[in-house]
């Protein structure tokens, strides 16, 4: 995710973390609805202030979009973590780029991320009934490239999606 230049950027008051938390649940909510949601809990907010607030999370970037999310009718909540070590090479950040590249034009990838340490990458993947490993086709395409890997299967049931939104921020 490209990062906000500081200037844009300040942190998020308790009001700009409940709207963020009520769009996160259902982004079509509006904003007469986030305000009364907001009075409730004690905040003392009008519709016009939460229509500029979220104009602002918007503009500075913290907002990039909406997006329907589907159902998952598969109920399946299985997930693969590849871990990937590359060999040494004066293009490590071209194939770190490239890899980065691919991944995200995946359906099923949640998360990619460079790692320092032992291992260069991790990449987390959905598995869907009809691909059973994910995470092979990966390491098949840049095989070349690829010293070592280890795919583990994992489970996430409870997932905070706010805290997520909130840690891409970082």
């Amino acid at each position: 995710m490209e990062s906000m230049s500081d200037k844009n950027w300040s942190p998020l008051d308790k009001i700009d973390q409940k709207i963020i938390e009520i769009l996160n649940k259902n982004a079509r909510t509006p904003s007469k609805e986030i305000a009364s949601q907001l009075r409730n809990a004690g905040l003392d907010v009008s519709d016009r202030t939460i229509r500029k607030r979220i104009e602002r999370l918007e503009k500075n970037g913290i907002i990039k979009g909406y997006k329907a999310v589907l159902t998952d009718i598969t109920g399946s909540d299985e997930f693969e973590a590849i871990f990937l070590k590359f060999k040494v090479t004066k293009s490590m950040g071209d194939i770190i780029e490239s890899m980065k590249d691919y991944v995200t034009t995946l359906p099923n990838y949640l998360l990619v991320a460079t790692l320092e340490g032992e291992w260069n990458m991790i990449i987390v993947m959905k598995i869907e009934d009809y691909q059973k490993n994910p995470g092979s086709k990966i390491v098949e395409k840049f095989s070349e490239q690829i010293l070592d890997y280890r795919i583990s299967k994992i489970q996430m049931k409870d997932i905070n999606l706010l805290n997520m939104s909130l840690m891409l921020l970082a």
